[in-house]
């Protein structure tokens, strides 16, 4: 029996608390989504550098995005493709980690993620048919390093 995904296993019984669409994508396994999306780039100077830094997707209006996930040490390799930008990440349950929380790593940078599933939706806070997503990523004090939303299907 394969074992249960990341997202399932980070949040146990509150999974179903999300959409159909995204258990949908979350139980998928390796597989690929594709989709369209509008991307707001960084709004500072030191926010772009950042984003460049760590590859973020610049503005973009109706971008073509490609999400595959592959399964790495029990965790997840997500590579997001937008325009001609590639992010890749890990994402895993971290050693000492609360129950709903993991942890994504870009390069020598992990950040912990607190997941909450309710009312049909997933989200993810820093401490993020169709599946839609609107995603923001920002630091205090520098502001939004991106922001990209649309749609990803498997098909």
């Amino acid at each position: 029996m394969p074992e249960a995904s990341l997202y399932r296993r980070a949040l146990g019984g509150a999974y179903v608390g999300q959409s159909r669409a995204g258990q949908a994508l979350h139980d998928a396994g390796p597989s690929q989504w594709t989709g369209r999306c509008t991307v707001d780039g960084a709004d500072a100077a030191s926010a772009r550098f950042l984003a460049w830094l760590f590859r973020l997707p610049t503005a973009a209006a109706d971008a073509p995005i490609t999400v595959e996930f592959a399964g790495a040490d029990g965790g997840e390799i997500w590579t997001r493709r937008i325009g001609r930008r590639v992010m890749r990440s890990r994402q895993y349950l971290g050693a000492r980690q609360r129950p709903g929380w993991i942890v994504e790593q870009f390069g020598g940078f992990a950040f912990d993620l607190e997941l909450r599933a309710a009312d049909g939706q997933l989200v993810l806070v820093m401490r993020g048919g169709r599946f839609r997503f609107d995603v923001e990523i920002g630091l205090p004090l520098l502001g939004r390093l991106v922001r990209y939303r649309g749609w990803l299907t498997d098909r």
